[in-house]
């Protein structure tokens, strides 16, 4: 059964080593942050000391479990040495969510900061107690791809997204099921019969499968996207024999080239329409009804006769009324010429 420790915050305040890796790293930081120029760089800062010092550090106990076979019977137990090392992880822990609310707090993420770091400093608290320090200094073993990361992350120049997937699968897939599994088959002579460490190995799974999934699926996606954007290169032309001083244009696609493009684009969006045209037979509809309007015409009298039939005139093009004359007989009646 896992019993989560108490008094934690006390117990580390009063513990010289994570006391003096709090400060180093915070010291460390306040030293670093002027070389970095974007908050991105200064997030990673403090990951960057971490993973490599814990990587560094569990290098060791994988050397003695790899010469033993992966049984982790012939693995050194908890000494000064991992309790040190588990005690810098904590400060660690507690110096990056600290240092994220004052300088970066927009990358501190709520799974991955806050509730990622709480949970790691009881679940080291939890091992330091029960003196297996020396297991979670061996699973340190899978910084290496946090490493790889956070260097990635502060120079872009040293970026690898196949060394990062290879070391990520190797440690936090493949060693972290292997490791999990002899937890819970050698626990009564590893862990004294507990599940303890087996459980939380197992819990943990899930989340390292989830980011390799999607640091899978990320490095497609940009891998497709630089498909799309990186086209064919075109090559600047040499000049010349007879002309050897007429410059060569540096872009990549000239004025020339641009509109001939622009132009066959034309082109073919006018046979588009003279083929859809064609299809619909609009052009025979358009002939039918200009045969329509010639024989209505033929059978209607001339604009004349009509004008003259009502009693108006067109004269030059303008349209008069034909005077009536209006007189008044001896009766009183309105009478018209």
């Amino acid at each position: 059964m896992i019993t989560l420790p108490s008094n934690v915050i006390p117990k580390l305040l009063i513990s010289p080593a994570f006391l003096a890796s709090f400060f180093a790293l915070v010291l460390l930081f306040r030293l670093s942050a002027p070389y970095c120029t974007t908050i991105k760089q200064r997030s990673w800062v403090l990951t960057t000391l971490s993973s490599g010092v814990m990587s560094l550090c569990s290098l060791p106990l994988f050397w003695e479990y790899a010469r033993a076979s992966g049984d982790l019977k012939n693995v050194s137990t908890s000494t000064l040495y991992t309790d040190t090392a588990s005690r810098f992880f904590q400060a660690y822990l507690i110096a990056d969510v600290t240092m994220g609310v004052l300088y970066y707090r927009s990358k501190v993420n709520w799974l991955t900061g806050w509730v990622h770091h709480t949970i790691y400093v009881f679940v080291v608290e939890y091992a330091v107690r029960m003196n297996w320090s020396h297991i979670f200094c061996l699973c340190a073993i899978m910084e290496i791809p946090t490493f790889v990361l956070a260097v990635a992350s502060i120079d872009t120049r040293m970026r690898s997204d196949a060394l990062f997937a290879v070391s990520f699968f190797i440690t936090r897939i493949v060693l972290h099921a292997v490791i999990a599994v002899s937890l819970v088959v050698q626990r009564q002579d590893v862990t004294g019969g507990s599940l303890g460490p087996g459980v939380i190995m197992a819990c943990i799974f899930p989340l390292h499968a989830h980011w390799f999934s999607g640091s899978v699926k990320s490095f497609i996606k940009r891998a497709k996207t630089q498909r799309r954007v990186s086209g064919p290169k075109v090559v600047n032309p040499a000049p010349s024999p007879d002309r050897p001083g007429t410059p060569t244009l540096s872009s990549p696609v000239s004025y020339a080239s641009s509109h001939a493009s622009r132009s066959s684009i034309l082109s073919r969006r006018r046979a588009s329409l003279r083929a859809r045209w064609d299809q619909l037979g609009l052009w025979k509809a358009g002939g039918r009804l200009n045969d329509v309007q010639r024989r209505v015409r033929a059978v209607l009298p001339a604009r004349e006769r009509v004008y003259e039939y009502v009693g108006w005139e067109n004269r030059r093009g303008i349209v008069t009324l034909t005077p009536v004359t209006l007189v008044l007989d001896n009766d009183g009646v309105d009478g018209a010429d």
